[in-house]
């Protein structure tokens, strides 16, 4: 039951949450409708922006027909997409005569004024680019989509000035000779994740469930544990035990030796199972990282924890449904707010903060940092202390009660 079940409890929560979990942690690719009416330069731009996007489908034609503004509406508006974007007739020209104009007025103020320029300009205040949405598109994407579109225009339309001004000055200006490339982009972003590696880490179900069911498993250890320390009580053994010309710290430890045995057995069947066996469907293999020496610290001081931990509700229980159910039932709290079942990321502030005092929080944040970030034993020390100071505090307690307050008889 302490080693079959938790791997069985990996394979299910990951099969179970690959779908949902490869939504939030790729890039999706949605579909947008595109209706086309100008024809011209900055529809395709606009089209061409949308198609260089990892995170946008074009699609411009339904049942093998071009798409019409009437059509995209009604696929919207059936919920069959959740975007259409139609681009007006006449929106390039549009353009392109506002910023002949813009010119005009700019070379007028250098008295190189062309009368020219203004031969067949049709002055339009704006364009507009309708763009349908589906209700259930949340604020912040649409906000997305719209600055994405607005970004393709401004870029098309700054890069029309520059050649439209090289252009003029050519024709008043024989000498000048304007440069291959009327406008090149400045600014650029590059991405750096602060890790230790050098690409983009994000928890897959694999590399969550691995190590979120590994603790889970190592501190329901709390059930067989306190059973064995009440049976002990029941049964006569403490006494006789404690009849022996050793301390009880002595004692305590040597229970704490074997359930850690088991516990990291435990480990070594969970981190198995995530390498061999979860790949056999279909699932991705956990990759353990860089530091295995890390890894066995955190997992020392994980189960020193959740056996501390047995052990003082043991101490402390008086029957057997006492410990198994406030045994149990605190662990699946913790579980809880750590993060173990909901990632932290997923939770509203609130809980974000509150999940800080669960030390099953602390356990998988170490355990995200030597699989995910890829670092060593000083970046997981912050949460491996905590860890070791709450180990102590649980055995402490449990000497401490059993010196004081426990009864031999009881």
């Amino acid at each position: 039951m302490l080693f079959i079940m938790p791997v069985v409890l990996i394979v299910i929560s990951s099969l179970m949450q690959e779908f949902g979990w490869s939504s939030l942690t790729k890039d999706p690719s949605i579909q947008v409708l595109f209706v086309d009416n100008d024809h011209d330069s900055l529809g395709l731009k606009i089209k061409d922006g949308f198609d260089g996007s990892d995170v946008f489908e074009v699609v411009d034609s339904l049942n093998h027909l071009p798409l019409t503004i009437e059509s995209a509406k009604q696929a919207v508006k059936k919920g069959d997409y959740l975007i259409a974007i139609v681009v007006p007739k006449g929106a390039t020209s549009t353009m392109r005569a506002n910023v002949r104009l813009s010119v005009a007025k700019t070379l007028a103020g250098f008295g190189l004024g062309n009368p020219m320029l203004f031969d067949g300009i049709t002055l339009r205040d704006s364009v507009d680019v309708t763009i349908f949405f589906d209700p259930t598109v949340k604020k912040t994407f649409k906000n997305a989509l719209i600055s994405s579109v607005r970004e393709n225009y401004y870029k098309f339309q700054t890069d029309w000035v520059f050649r439209t001004f090289n252009q003029e000055i050519a024709l008043q200006m024989p000498m000048y000779k304007p440069p291959k490339e009327a406008f090149n982009e400045i600014l650029h972003f590059r991405e750096v994740f602060p890790s230790y590696r050098e690409v983009e880490l994000i928890p897959n179900a694999t590399q969550h469930n691995v190590p979120a069911w590994t603790i889970f498993a190592m501190f329901f250890i709390v059930i067989p544990l306190t059973q064995s320390l009440i049976q002990e009580r029941e049964g006569g053994s403490l006494f006789r035990l404690l009849t022996m010309p050793v301390p009880y710290m002595t004692l305590l430890l040597g229970k704490v030796g074997v359930y850690l045995v088991v516990c990291l057995v435990q480990t070594v069947a969970m981190l198995l199972a995530g390498i061999l066996l979860l790949p056999l469907f279909g699932l991705p293999m956990l990759v353990l990282g860089d530091d295995l020496p890390g890894l066995f610290v955190m997992t020392l001081v994980v189960a020193m924890a959740a056996v501390g931990y047995g052990l003082m509700i043991g101490t402390i229980a008086k029957t057997h449904q006492q410990a198994a159910s406030f045994g149990s039932i605190t662990v699946i709290i913790l579980a809880a707010i750590g993060g173990l079942w909901v990632p932290i990321y997923l939770m509203p502030p609130i809980m974000r903060d509150i999940s800080l005092l669960s030390p099953l929080n602390w356990a998988i944040t170490g355990y995200y940092s030597i699989f995910l970030r890829g670092g060593d034993f000083w970046l997981i020390a912050p949460q491996a202390v905590r860890l070791l100071i709450f180990a102590f505090s649980t055995v402490l307690i449990t000497a401490l009660y059993q010196r004081y307050k426990r009864p031999l008889n009881n």
